[in-house]
């Protein structure tokens, strides 16, 4: 429905014709018409403003017509007696208001940024040497709804023996902690040979092994006093 055309309905609803409506807000009826039929967009400002004035709504409502929902409100508003006009519109307001006030706590809802340890790798695969990652360490900004609830470093995985389940270039948040349960994944230091991550299995005969995800890789054996868990990594 073009704008011409809303603007009659609206008028016909309110006056149940053209002329009627013309009189009622003292204005010539050629003016209306010639208006209706030229089209809005060539009219006089004052005589919109007039028009409107007298079906009580905004100009805005007309030049800016889109959407069919507004429309048929407006036309609805105006067969309404005052008293439910009143009640349409309050209730509009609130529903504007919440909508408002949702936007407003979505804004608070992120987390500020969070600067977390990151740039150094840990092999998933033959051990990497410790040594040469400290000196990869850097510092590093993220979104904080992206970082877990524990989170102390952001690391690389290098290897895939991991895989499926960490992929080979993948990053994975860890928590420092000494010990983590049978079966749980970890960042450990191997004395005298480097860094991995796997799968830790504590043995009855005081010795580790570190299991891989991929079956392609051999199990790892060593006595505990050989293993340093670094962290336990977040899933």
């Amino acid at each position: 429905m073009n704008k011409e055309d809303y603007l009659k309905d609206l008028i016909e609803i309110k006056s149940g014709n053209v002329k009627a409506f013309a009189d009622s807000i003292g204005m010539a009826y050629t003016t209306i018409r010639s208006i209706l039929d030229r089209g809005i967009m060539n009219a006089k400002m004052e005589n919109i403003i007039k028009i409107c004035d007298g079906l009580g709504i905004k100009p805005e409502d007309i030049v800016k017509l889109e959407s069919s929902v507004v429309s048929d409100t407006n036309k609805i508003m105006l067969q309404l007696h005052p008293s439910r006009q009143e009640k349409v519109y309050n209730y509009a307001s609130d529903q504007l208001d919440e909508q408002n006030n949702e936007k407003i706590s979505s804004m608070f809802d992120h987390k500020p940024m969070i600067e977390i340890p990151a740039g150094r790798s840990t092999a998933a695969g033959s051990p990497i040497n410790g040594e040469d990652q400290d000196t990869q360490l850097i510092h590093k900004m993220i979104a904080g709804e992206k970082v877990p609830a524990g989170a102390d470093e952001l690391i690389t995985v290098d290897g895939d023996s991991m895989e499926p389940l960490l992929k080979k270039g993948s990053q994975v948040f860890i928590h420092y902690q000494p010990e983590v349960e049978d079966g749980e994944i970890a960042i450990v230091h191997i004395r005298d040979i480097g860094v991995t991550c796997k799968k830790i299995y504590v043995n009855e005969d005081n010795t580790v092994t570190l299991r891989s995800i991929n079956e392609a890789y051999d199990d790892m054996h060593f006595d505990c006093d050989e293993v340093n868990v670094i962290g336990k990594v977040i899933l």
